[in-house]
């Protein structure tokens, strides 16, 4: 009689497991696991970001734990149960913003409609999946929905201004701090402000966050570059170096991370020339940018017609305006003001890290608008 109770027991709980929609692309199959939708072919890649040569095809549907995770700087869904993580971008897309009106695409040449419109205007956003596509007609193509084929000219639109993936906001891991000082220790709230002075020699604390806040700019570069503790199940934080904890957490930099999802990075791996928009190269008195240690932002990866070489070649928009050139003999350190409309070849530096850009325009592209002016 108890066995049968037991199993009774057992099939009651299995019944009321909830199956919660939580949007159209994931359902939500038990609180470790979720399920989602693929909406652009994913390669999978094991921990160590190297390909496993699985791919996930667009319309899948996949088992992953809804915990994401990051991998040099992008997000991952792990795929519940192996050694398999998938970019959360094929899978929640990414939101630009519309840079010109345009028509919605099933194929090269036939047009079709998205959320019961057929035309997107400039000024409004959109969510894109993955990469772009190349048609048959040689221009890219980003999926704006599904399962229907609807896609939109990547030339109409814009960078990606959100990434529709959240990031974790805990790294898993909590440890024990304890006051090093008798005077100065301070508990600050989000803002970096003093909520409570002077805490005694030896209190401890649960902390379940070590991360480089966005006040911290407002301390001395030794607390600001280690970091605060955030006191577990609060919004309070400690100074880290004032603090002796048990374990040390991941240091999280959230703008870092933010920038990851929002830059591509590159590094200036030669003497690199500096270009206009008309494909012509910047006057530095014969300097160029200078090859150098560390990373450089990117928002755009585009075509541009060069005169001089006649023909279009890939080139990077840079996000900064001032870099380390080449020595004329007046300084080791001069450097070169290169405006904010300035671009260097993709052949001439090497990606590194953070977004993966998408041409945003064909060379083809490239050489009428360069006829037209």
């Amino acid at each position: 009689m108890k066995r049968k109770i037991m199993l009774i027991s057992t099939v009651a709980l299995m019944t009321v497991v909830p199956m919660i929609v939580t949007s159209t692309n994931e359902v939500r199959a038990t609180v470790n696991s979720a399920k989602k939708t693929v909406m652009h072919t994913a390669i999978a890649y094991d921990r160590d970001d190297n390909s496993t040569g699985r791919k996930y095809y667009a319309y899948d549907v996949v088992t992953v734990d809804p915990k994401k995770v990051t991998i040099d700087g992008n997000l991952y869904y792990k795929v519940f149960g192996k050694n398999q993580y998938l970019k959360a971008t094929n899978i929640d897309g990414v939101t630009r913003r519309m840079t010109h009106n345009a028509y919605i695409y099933r194929s090269s040449n036939r047009r079709t409609s998205f959320n019961g419109k057929w035309k997107l205007y400039r000024g409004q956003t959109v969510t894109t999946y993955g990469g772009s596509y190349k048609f048959k007609n040689g221009k890219r193509y980003f999926r704006v929905g599904g399962p229907h084929k609807q896609y939109i000219k990547s030339y109409n639109l814009g960078l990606v201004i959100n990434t529709n993936t959240a990031a974790s906001t805990d790294s898993g891991e909590e440890t024990t701090v304890t006051v090093k000082y008798a005077y100065n220790v301070n508990i600050y709230d989000n803002q970096g402000r003093v909520i409570k002075k002077n805490i005694p020699k030896g209190t401890k604390f649960v902390v379940d966050r070590l991360e480089k806040t966005s006040f911290a700019d407002q301390f001395i570069p030794e607390w600001a570059s280690d970091g605060f503790y955030r006191i577990k199940g609060t919004t309070h934080w400690l100074v880290a170096v004032l603090v002796k904890a048990d374990k040390k957490l991941p240091l999280r930099d959230p703008q870092r991370e933010e920038n990851l999802n929002k830059y591509a990075y590159i590094t200036f791996s030669k003497d690199t020339n500096v270009y206009n928009a008309d494909g012509t190269i910047q006057n530095h008195n014969g300097q160029k940018i200078v090859k150098q240690m560390g990373q450089f932002k990117v928002d755009k990866l585009m075509y541009i017609w060069v005169p001089s070489e006649k023909k279009a070649n890939l080139f990077y928009h840079l996000v900064g305006t001032k870099f380390y050139a080449t020595n004329t003999g007046t300084s080791f350190f001069d450097k070169i003001d290169v405006g904010h409309d300035a671009y260097v070849k993709a052949d001439d530096v090497k990606f590194v890290n953070g977004v993966q850009l998408t041409p945003l325009n064909t060379a083809a592209e490239a050489q009428v608008a360069a006829q037209k002016k």
